[in-house]
């Protein structure tokens, strides 16, 4: 098992039982090796604590929890893999096993009393409805090993700054926002008594890094650990400053937007120039940058604001794509996402980006007459 950091251990267990469940996986006997609960290679012991305990329900599927067979499985693990003892659990996944929405693990009542204590504390009112939102940014991993360069991840940051006027616009329609993230990050300039700062805050743990995203209403941010876990409570996940090819929602939920790329001389270059040449596919910043001239950048506030009212809308059914954007996503899908090396699923791009930033995209004009029939505040 990858336990050490949270998405790994969120979504890389989900989908092993997920494929259990459905039958994807020979009718073997399992047994799964993750380190010691009290490891600091597990990055939350109450989520491998809720995956053990459903072990338990599956057949033939049980947990081990030792270090020393962890280190000693990953030390040989080319050996045992070529002698087809060892299954992988960081297997490659495909967005259609997540999307169809099988559910694994689950809060015990005992635990959502505990949960709903913690928010109480917060004074955060019950039945009151909760976004999280979360930014990514580079205080975590320069923290838990500061001898490592890190850099290669930074294009995948944000500044929490440009949630500001999707957190007014939430406020307004009567959310607490409540962010995620790691407790070494930046504090936001913005104060409101609807707005929470968990992830600072003295309420943070790894339980409630699990029950704030699960009783939230959806959740915005980059795919990282903090939004993974959307996975397992298919809590509608909202992703901004979006990167590589080889990166888009997973849950049957859910909806993005991108980081545009712009080469050294500040110029946009569109998805579509390069989304068939697999050089591009790199989860390296410094690569891209250094080898290829190309840039990630950021969403801005209105961006970020936009995608957040269309989300709303979508889940409170005030959406209802008009015929010029049905055909613009046939558009989208058939002569873009079939050209994407890693998947060529219709990912759930937000119609609102795609009408603005089509050229990215698509080879010609489109035509964008007709009236949008989506309601936005």
């Amino acid at each position: 098992m990858r336990t050490d950091r949270l998405g790994h251990l969120s979504s890389n267990s989900h989908l092993f039982f997920i494929r259990r469940k459905i039958g994807a996986l020979e009718n073997l006997n399992y047994l799964l090796i993750s380190p010691s609960i009290k490891s600091k290679k597990v990055a939350n012991v109450p989520l491998l604590l809720m995956f053990i305990a459903y072990s338990k329900k599956v057949e033939n599927v049980r947990i081990i929890c030792s270090s020393f067979l962890h280190f000693f499985f990953s030390f040989f693990q080319v050996e045992f893999r070529n002698s087809q003892l060892l299954f992988d659990m960081t297997m490659e996944s495909k967005e259609s096993e997540f999307s169809q929405g099988f559910k694994t693990i689950s809060f015990s009542e005992k635990q959502k009393k505990y949960g709903e204590s913690i928010l109480n504390r917060m004074h955060i009112p019950q039945n009151k409805k909760i976004v999280s939102i979360f930014a990514r940014d580079s205080s975590f991993l320069s923290e838990i090993d500061q001898k490592k360069d890190w850099s290669y991840h930074s294009y995948r940051d944000s500044d929490i700054e440009t949630y500001i006027r999707a957190i007014k616009y939430l406020i307004s329609n009567n959310y607490v926002v409540i962010r995620l993230g790691s407790e070494y990050s930046k504090k936001l300039n913005f104060i409101d008594e609807n707005y929470f700062e968990y992830s600072l805050s003295d309420f943070k743990s790894g339980f409630m890094d699990l029950y704030i995203p699960y009783i939230s209403d959806f959740i915005i941010g980059s795919r990282s650990g903090a939004t993974d876990v959307s996975l397992l409570f298919n809590t509608p996940l909202l992703v901004v400053n979006s990167t590589t090819f080889m990166e888009s929602p997973l849950g049957k939920d859910d909806l993005f937007i991108q980081k545009k790329l712009i080469d050294l001389k500040g110029e946009i270059v569109p998805y579509k120039h390069i989304i068939s040449d697999s050089r591009y596919y790199s989860f390296d910043g410094n690569k891209m940058e250094h080898l290829y001239g190309i840039k990630y950048l950021d969403n801005s506030e209105e961006e970020i604001l936009d995608a957040t009212i269309e989300m709303h809308n979508i889940l409170h059914g005030n959406f209802v794509l008009n015929k010029d954007q049905r055909k613009l996503l046939k558009r989208y899908q058939n002569e873009y996402c079939q050209k994407n090396n890693w998947s060529n699923r219709f990912a759930p791009i937000s119609i609102n980006w795609l009408e603005k930033n089509y050229y990215l995209y698509l080879e010609d004009d489109i035509d964008l007459v007709g009236d949008r029939n989506v309601e936005q505040q």
